[in-house]
């Protein structure tokens, strides 16, 4: 059997190392926000563009327009998500004293 540490690293963290940690996935967190969001800015501008070209049916842009704005709320709750579980692993290891 192998010690459990050798995965989990049980070893106590240095304070600063959590703060890197943290600030991680801060930095992480504003990468995929910048990411969803260039990727919802262009799938909006491709959608406008068309649309002068090519005027879509009344139902089909709404519908274009719906899938637009369901990417902008999945950036935030996936940027939400990756901000909270960075705190919430900080706080954690400060109340076990890991660190």
């Amino acid at each position: 059997m192998m010690p459990r540490r050798l995965f989990h690293g049980d070893a106590p963290r240095s304070f600063w190392a959590s703060v890197l940690k943290l600030i991680g996935h801060l930095i992480a967190a504003a990468l995929i926000f910048i990411v969803f969001f260039a990727i919802a800015w262009i799938v909006s501008w491709l959608l406008y563009r068309l649309n002068e070209i090519h005027a879509f049916p009344a139902p089909i842009f709404q519908a274009l327009s719906g899938i637009e704005v369901w990417l902008t709320y999945a950036d935030w709750g996936v940027c939400i998500i990756v901000l909270v579980m960075g705190t919430w692993r900080f706080v954690n290891e400060i109340v076990r004293g890991n660190l």
